[in-house]
C-alpha cells in the first residue's frame, strides 16, 4: 500500500511539473517580443494617414493594379493597419500580430511574414505607430494601453487605460485614447502617466481626431465634444441628436462627422457651430475621406457619396454590392474603398466613376492603405493583399 501510495505521488508531482512547464511555455510565447531587427525608414500609423483622421494621400498610384503578393493570417484582420513601403504590421481579430517583410534584401527573394506574435493575453487589439515603438490598446484586460520598442521588443510601459474599442492617437509627445466606458484620456508618451482625463455620458467607440491644438471625441449617444489637447478642457460641444460610431475627420477649419442614423455634419473647428446637416438615410460606422473640396462617406446602403466640404451640396454617388466596409481613402485622383461584395474598387474623385476593381476571396473591412508604390487591403479570408505593377509572386 505504502508503494502505491508513492506511486501515486510520483505521477501526481510529474503532473504538476508538466503543468508548470505547460504554463511557463505558454506565457513566455504569449510575452514573445515584438522586435524588428532593421527598420530603415519610419514607420507610420496609416489609421486615417494623419492625426486629422483624414484618410487622404497626395501619391499617385497608377492602374491598373495587378496583385503582386499574398499573406494568409491566423485570422481576419482588424480594420487599421501600419506600414511604411518595407514593413507592413497587421493586428488580426485572434489577438495576434503580424509583421510582413514588403521589401526583401534580395531583388529575387519573396515577401514574407517576419513574425507572428501573440498580443497581451491572446486578446485582440488595435496598434498605432510612433518614434519607432508600437501603441497596442486592448478592448479588455487588466493592462489595456501599452507600448513596445519596435528595434529590440522590449515592453516600455504597461497601464490599465480601461477598456479600449477605437485606435490611438499619438501626438506632440502624448497617446490619446477614447476609452469605451465613458472618458477621453491623455497620456505621456514616454511613460505612459496620465496628463488629463475628460469624463462623458456615453460611450465612445471612435477614435479622436486632433487638429490646431483641439481634439475631437464623438460619442455614442451623437455629443461631439472640442478639447484642449493640452489640459483636457472642453471648449465647446454639440449634439447630432443621432448615435455617432464613426471617427471624425478635420480639414481646413471643419470637423466631419457621420451620423449612425441618417445624415452627416460639418461643424466650425474652433467653436464647435454647424456649417451644414446634409441628410442621406443611411447609417455611416467608418471615418470619411475629405481633400481639399470633397468629404467622402461610405455607408451602410452601399452607397459612397461625396459631398462640398463648404456646403454640404452632394457631387456624385456610387453603389457597391453590398455594405461599405471601410473608409474610404483618397489617393490624388482616386478613391479607394472596400465592400462586403468582396471587392476593393477605384473611383475618380471627379464623378465616382469606377475605374479599377479586385474581388477578393472574403468581406472587406479592412481599410485600405498605401506604402511607397503599392496598394495593400485585407479581407475576412484571413488574407492581406498587395497590388501594385511589378510581376505577381504567388501567395505566402
Amino acid at each position: 500500500m505504502d508503494a502505491m501510495n508513492e506511486r501515486r505521488k510520483f505521477q501526481v508531482h510529474q503532473y504538476f511539473s508538466f503543468l508548470l512547464f505547460f504554463c511557463f511555455i505558454f506565457f513566455s510565447l504569449g510575452c514573445s517580443r515584438l522586435a524588428v531587427k532593421k527598420i530603415d525608414t519610419p514607420i507610420s500609423c496609416l489609421a486615417g494617414v494623419t492625426e486629422e483622421r483624414r484618410f487622404y494621400t497626395s501619391t499617385t498610384i497608377d492602374l491598373p493594379l495587378q496583385e503582386v503578393a499574398r499573406f494568409k493570417l491566423s485570422s481576419a484582420p482588424g480594420q487599421h493597419l501600419c506600414a511604411n513601403p518595407s514593413l507592413l504590421l497587421v493586428p488580426t481579430l485572434d489577438g495576434r500580430l503580424s509583421i510582413i517583410d514588403l521589401k526583401p534584401a534580395k531583388a529575387k527573394s519573396k515577401k514574407k511574414v517576419i513574425q507572428k506574435r501573440k498580443l497581451s493575453r491572446g486578446h485582440s487589439g488595435t496598434i498605432a505607430i510612433a518614434e519607432q515603438s508600437l501603441l497596442v490598446a486592448m478592448h479588455f484586460g487588466k493592462e489595456t494601453l501599452m507600448r513596445y520598442d519596435l528595434r529590440d521588443g522590449s515592453k516600455l510601459w504597461e497601464i490599465d487605460a480601461g477598456d479600449i474599442a477605437s485606435e490611438p492617437l499619438v501626438a506632440d509627445s502624448s497617446v490619446y485614447v477614447t476609452a469605451l466606458y465613458k472618458h477621453v484620456d491623455a497620456y505621456r508618451l514616454k511613460d505612459g502617466t496620465q496628463r488629463w482625463q475628460f469624463r462623458t455620458e456615453a460611450q465612445l467607440h471612435a477614435s479622436p481626431a486632433l487638429s490646431q491644438g483641439i481634439l475631437i471625441a464623438a460619442c455614442d449617444d451623437g455629443k461631439v465634444f472640442g478639447l484642449e489637447a493640452l489640459s483636457g478642457k472642453k471648449l465647446w460641444e454639440f449634439d447630432c441628436g443621432e448615435p455617432v460610431l464613426a471617427t471624425p475627420a478635420i480639414h481646413r477649419g471643419l470637423v466631419f462627422v457621420g451620423g449612425a442614423g441618417a445624415n452627416v455634419f460639418a461643424l466650425n473647428l474652433q467653436d464647435g457651430v454647424l456649417r451644414w446637416k446634409t441628410k442621406i438615410g443611411a447609417k455611416v460606422v467608418h471615418a470619411p475621406a475629405v481633400n481639399d473640396s470633397l468629404v467622402i462617406f461610405g455607408s451602410g446602403d452601399s452607397r459612397v457619396r461625396a459631398f462640398n466640404i463648404d456646403t454640404g451640396s452632394l457631387r456624385w454617388t456610387f453603389r457597391a454590392g453590398s455594405v461599405i466596409g471601410t473608409s474610404p481613402l483618397i489617393a490624388d485622383n482616386l478613391v479607394f474603398v472596400g465592400s462586403l461584395d468582396h471587392n476593393l474598387y477605384a473611383l475618380k474623385t471627379r464623378d465616382g466613376d469606377v475605374v479599377w476593381q479586385q474581388e477578393l476571396e472574403g468581406r472587406v473591412r479592412t481599410n485600405p492603405v498605401i506604402a511607397g508604390d503599392q496598394l495593400i487591403v485585407a479581407s475576412e479570408d484571413r488574407y492581406v493583399y498587395v497590388f501594385g505593377k511589378v510581376v505577381p509572386a504567388g501567395t505566402y
